[in-house]
């Protein structure tokens, strides 16, 4: 009898591994800025679809701050960080809901909340920036719509595989079913939630910095969030956290920071105090491009610069197939290039 189960799971099993691996190519695409590889089956539309419609009912079940310095300091910040945010077509909107936690999120496809609880701790403009970038960095990794293409692909491999043990009665499948959602929670979801916070931390850091921001002020807010959540007595052991530990993600931020050094450009008098600036991020003036060559053919591709546009992003604009060993050519001097390296007006990249 076991050796008829065996042989019915090895042929199930193999089935499913086909699956898989055509879930893989279909489903795998790539993080801006991090250039990880992600699982992810939620086409862009889908994916805002669903955050203007969760996004919409949320304001409509939620009381909206009555400040209107705070929305409009939430609103302001929110639109720099946003336009230096590689997220094609992205309906971006940043609300202040009148809530007393320390609390803020953002829904796929660009749909940003922040709870009035979380403005004491940060305190500066810069301080909610480090929140706003975090949540934006989300959106632009397409990270809540990779969690649900995980959570459905584990789910769905869970039941199938259980379901095929014919010999089992309804209680120990039931068992079964509740010891693999445990199992895949620990094992897989939240470690993997984690990944998600850390990295969103690390492109909010970069976006931040690009929008004029100080990233060394992510560090100073995480702190005094840290000392909040010290305070509220927050207990919860850390391998059930679906964040990373504060004192970890401080030490990752310091890890980080000079990267964001590099692209960081302080604003000036004219530009913070500007009502212009404030309502446009981007300035207005003669266009800046970057060229890429198509390795298929060596023509030249034309890309509209913009604060934050990375190598990926500008390949991918032009529709230039994954090409390695990318050279990119600035002012006389040329040095390899990376998915997420940082381009700049009137760079030329070749690929070898």
């Amino acid at each position: 009898m076991f050796s008829i189960v065996l042989s019915r799971m090895k042929k199930f099993m193999l089935k499913v591994t086909v699956v898989l691996c055509v879930w893989q190519a279909v489903g795998c695409s790539t993080v801006p800025e991090t250039g990880r590889s992600q699982f992810n089956m939620i086409s862009p539309s889908a994916e805002r679809s669903m955050g203007r419609d969760a996004f919409t009912q949320m304001k409509a079940k939620t009381s909206l701050s009555q400040d209107k310095n705070a929305t409009a300091m939430v609103q302001r910040v929110g639109r720099r960080i946003a336009a230096v945010a590689d997220l094609p077509k992205a309906q971006w909107e940043f609300v202040l809901f009148q809530n007393n936690q320390a609390n803020a999120f953002c829904l796929p496809g660009g749909k940003v909340g922040v709870y009035t609880g979380l403005l004491p701790i940060a305190k500066t403009e810069a301080g909610l920036a480090t929140v706003l970038a975090h949540e934006v960095a989300h959106a632009v990794a397409h990270h809540g719509s990779e969690r649900i293409s995980r959570v459905l692909a584990i789910q769905g491999l869970g039941i199938a595989v259980i379901s095929q043990m014919d010999n089992l009665n309804s209680n120990t499948r039931n068992l079964l079913y509740t010891a693999y959602g445990l199992g895949t929670t620990l094992g897989s979801e939240l470690p993997h939630s984690r990944l998600q916070e850390s990295e969103a931390d690390e492109i909010g850091l970069i976006y931040m910095a690009r929008a004029g921001y100080d990233p060394k002020e992510a560090i100073a807010f995480w702190q005094r969030f840290a000392d909040y959540n010290q305070k509220k007595g927050n207990k919860v052991p850390w391998f059930l956290r679906t964040h990373p530990l504060d004192e970890q993600r401080i030490e990752n931020l310091k890890r980080l920071m000079p990267r964001a050094n590099l692209q960081y450009r302080p604003r000036s008098a004219k530009e913070v105090n500007s009502p212009q600036s404030n309502q446009n991020p981007q300035k207005k003036g003669v266009t800046k491009t970057v060229i890429l060559f198509d390795p298929k053919d060596m023509s030249r591709r034309s890309v509209i610069w913009k604060p934050g546009l990375t190598l990926y992003s500008a390949r991918r604009s032009v529709k230039i197939d994954a090409a390695s060993g990318a050279m990119i050519e600035r002012a006389g001097k040329i040095f390899p290039g990376k998915p997420a390296t940082a381009l700049q007006p009137n760079d030329m990249v070749r690929w070898k």
